[in-house]
């Protein structure tokens, strides 16, 4: 493909502003690379990666459309935003062109439009839409009911059903679901909204489901919704949002305690 006017703009900027020895070179493989041959994180190469990731944003574009220009894949890309790689100069001058900044400032990770870019938006697009991936319908679906004043509901020890697992949860086994069915929990998790849960063990800052051991002459214990704060030899101190408090349990009395999966966690971030 011929060079268009603005890459040709952008070469001829380059070379006249490069009248430096090489051994100053914005490029310098030798400076950057492992001695097991993978490019280290520099201060430039973060620098240049963060100007390349700003300009992409300010114009609106995703990493794919670079990475098309410049006949490369989004990973090379990516690479170069986290500055975990430094482009090469013919893909820096690619980019620049693409991006229409001053490739000798994108060089030293300044960003300095050759047009008005606008401002910046307030969300970036980081993928074209698309339908999530479907995953197998074999994630149990327990049974619940409303647990009173004394508690968010409880189970009723049978599988309600099976509902879809979810991309990010692929491989992860000892998962189920639940039907939210209290407001204690309110606005993070609505009633009828359902969770998932499972994985790794609980620790502060997580949202838990709470199962305690049945009273007497009860079949089923109460089961509770809440953020776990902390955990001692004795208690888990929880809190709940609707009204506001801070509960405490005894572990002893503690049957279970499963962490709920948040969901950029379930998509797969």
């Amino acid at each position: 493909m011929a060079p268009s006017k603005l890459d040709r703009f952008c070469m001829t900027r380059y070379k006249h502003n490069s009248k430096i020895d090489a051994s100053h070179s914005f490029i310098d493989e030798s400076r950057f690379h492992r001695s097991h041959g993978a490019m280290a994180k520099t201060e430039l190469s973060i620098k240049v990666g963060a100007a390349i990731r700003k300009a992409r944003k300010q114009r609106g574009l995703v990493m794919r459309h670079i990475a098309e220009h410049n006949d490369t894949d989004v990973a090379a890309v990516g690479n170069w935003e986290t500055g975990r790689n430094l482009p090469k100069t013919e893909n820096l001058l690619k980019t620049a062109a693409f991006l229409r900044v001053d490739p000798v400032a994108l060089g030293k990770g300044e960003v300095v439009f050759l047009d008005d870019a606008g401002p910046v938006a307030d969300a970036e697009v980081v993928t074209d839409a698309a339908p999530l991936p479907a995953g197998p319908m074999d994630i149990e679906l327990l049974g619940a009911a409303v647990g009173g004043d004394d508690g968010d509901f409880t189970f009723n020890g049978e599988v309600a059903g099976y509902v879809q697992r979810p991309p990010g949860i692929a491989q992860l086994r000892k998962v189920f679901a639940l039907h939210v069915l209290s407001d204690s929990m309110v606005p993070r998790y609505e009633p009828g909204e359902m969770l998932y849960c499972g994985g790794r063990d609980a620790v502060p800052g997580d949202h838990v489901v709470i199962e305690t051991f049945p009273e007497e002459n009860e079949r089923n214990g109460k089961a509770f919704i809440k953020k776990l704060v902390k955990r001692t030899a004795a208690e888990l101190v929880v809190e709940q949002y609707n009204p506001p408090k801070t509960l405490t349990f005894n572990r002893y009395a503690i049957k279970h305690v499963w962490r709920v999966i948040p969901l950029k966690e379930l998509l797969g971030y």
